[in-house]
């Protein structure tokens, strides 16, 4: 089932570093930032499975937080970055509904009380609800030490206008696509989109809960709304938008190819098929880490899409018929 690469090789981006260190298993930290006219965009990244990219904006007298980190210790470390600066958080803007956007959530609160909380009231409410047991897995973790998310100080909606320093920063809500609802943010006077997880760069992607047949349309939309600009993802290295845009295009195509093709010949998916094209993925992107750092990350994946197109699992369906079989007796 080993298929011929399709992954467009990225560049190199050369981005000017600033000071922030830690992560977890011993790797480094690096706190990237890109220099602008009136914007620094920062990037506190740690290398390896599970790394996430939440950013924060700097601007003459003021920073805006976007999304807040997986971790409390990796979150502190980001806070004591920005502390340095010695200028305010005024606004802490929440992207959607996955525990490594704001899981660090609490540390960006108890350090900067005065800031504003914002996200979408869909986000709100889908953290409220915590269907899928994302607050849950947090507190789990934490233990006592763990703090709900508080409520937002208010809703922001698509196409607002938010400021950092008067340079404008503008929320684009987009719906059904690696999330029920996600707000991006675009600085159009630097070009730059904070596209969060609408792509993980050379890194697998979680189809959880995702759409996987709206997401690749939302993903064309972005190459012409943001034509030019730097697109900076939810995971991995930023880069330019139509590169990368292509790159997460390619992947879902060849993931969902890989389920309609090898596992879904029958509607049913067995144990041999999925664990065929769990090596095939990673044959066909080798050294990619996982965005959440789950081994069973590309198994839940094949799940996710297998249910969206309507099949089922052999181990579900045998379970269905055992059922069947002890009701008829």
């Amino acid at each position: 089932m080993r298929a011929a690469p399709i992954f467009i090789a990225l560049s190199a981006i050369g981005l000017a570093l600033a000071g922030c260190s830690g992560g977890q298993s011993g790797a480094e930290d690096e706190a990237e930032a890109t220099a602008t006219d009136s914007v620094q965009i920062h990037r506190p990244f740690r290398a390896g499975p599970g790394s996430v990219n939440s950013y924060w904006l700097e601007g003459a007298d003021e920073v805006l937080v976007f999304d807040t980190q997986r971790e409390i210790a990796l979150a502190d470390r980001v806070v004591a970055a920005i502390r340095a600066t010695g200028k305010p958080v005024t606004a802490i803007v929440i992207s959607h509904y996955d525990p490594g956007h704001f899981g660090g959530l609490q540390s960006f609160m108890e350090a900067f009380p005065e800031a504003e909380l914002l996200m979408t009231e869909d986000v709100a409410e889908q953290i409220g609800r915590d269907l899928s047991g994302y607050v849950e897995r947090l507190r789990e973790t934490l233990g006592e030490d763990y703090r709900m998310p508080p409520e937002p100080t208010r809703f922001i909606e698509n196409r607002e206008e938010l400021t950092v320093s008067g340079v404008p920063v503008i929320v684009h809500v987009v719906s059904d696509t690696e999330a029920e609802t996600m707000a991006m943010l675009s600085i159009p006077s630097e070009q730059a989109l904070l596209a969060v997880d609408m792509v993980a760069n050379r890194m697998h992607p979680d189809f959880t809960d995702a759409d996987i047949d709206s997401w690749p349309r939302a993903l064309d939309r972005l190459t012409r709304d943001f034509s030019g600009y730097t697109l900076y993802p939810g995971h991995g290295e930023p880069g330019p938008i139509g590169l990368l845009v292509a790159n997460q295009v390619a992947y879902i195509s060849f993931v969902r190819g890989l389920v309609e093709r090898e596992i879904l010949s029958d509607d049913v998916a067995t144990e041999a098929e999925i664990n065929e094209a769990i090596t095939a993925i990673r044959s066909n992107y080798p050294d990619w880490e996982s965005v959440t750092g789950r081994p069973a990350q590309l198994r839940r994946n094949l799940e996710a899409i297998v249910a969206q197109l309507g099949g089922e699992l052999e181990a579900d369906r045998e379970e269905e018929e055992d059922g069947n079989e002890a009701a008829d007796g």
